[in-house]
């Protein structure tokens, strides 16, 4: 009876061996057992939903009044990480103010401060530019003062009597004519002082004082 079982059981099992064989059938599909992932990968999420939450992120704030601060700005952007370092005025070749750029640490921090400006009303705009469009903006961070309304006779003598008791670079010191908001173009003057301190002190010294019998205006350049 041993012998007809174990040839019975004998050919069963050739039977399986050659249906699997057959069918390219493997034993281990009957594992419930989960496959590892090769050493060495990691999950990824589709690229659509990627997004670099590191780096240096720039936009261009418009809507911004032409007595805004920095300091205005960085403290509208709460929570945007922002220095004085990272924001610069805009200027049209008169001096007129255009927008302030803004440099954030991450792209995280920019839309941080897209938020903000939802959440506050949406006073500002706000549009992501590149590192070149803020590279060509001159920085003067509120140490460079705009004289205007110097009469067109006014030399460089007269100019450094405005300013002779500040800290100045003599080097910066710069006349020129841009248009004005009649006919005639107007003399101005840009000054770099050594620090905000001496510009604001000028500003609040001069400003509305005289120069060869002409009245003048002085600006902090942001």
């Amino acid at each position: 009876m041993g012998s007809v079982v174990r040839a019975t059981l004998k050919k069963t099992n050739s039977s399986v061996c050659a249906f699997q064989r057959s069918n390219g059938f493997v034993a281990r599909f009957f594992s419930t057992q989960a496959e590892n992932p090769p050493q060495g990968s990691t999950p990824t999420s589709p690229p659509f939903l990627q997004t670099s939450n590191s780096g240096l992120t720039y936009g261009r704030l418009l809507g911004v009044h032409k007595h805004a601060l920095k300091t205005d700005i960085i403290n509208f952007l709460e929570g945007s990480s922002l220095t004085m370092e990272d924001v610069k005025m805009e200027y049209t070749r008169s001096f007129n103010p255009i927008s302030m750029m803004l440099q954030f640490p991450t792209y995280n921090a920019y839309d941080n401060a897209i938020r903000v400006i939802g959440r506050k009303g949406r006073l500002y705009k706000l549009d992501r530019i590149d590192r070149s469009q803020w590279d060509i903006v001159t920085p003067y961070d509120g140490r460079t003062i705009l004289i205007k309304g110097l009469p067109r006779n006014a030399q460089y003598e007269d100019l450094e009597q405005i300013i002779s008791n500040f800290e100045y670079d003599s080097s910066s010191v710069n006349m020129f004519l841009r248009a004005g908001e009649g006919t005639e173009p107007v003399k101005m003057a840009t000054v770099r002082f050594h620090s905000r301190t001496q510009a604001m002190n000028a500003f609040i010294t001069k400003n509305g004082t005289y120069c060869l019998n002409s009245r003048i205006s002085i600006h902090v350049l942001q």
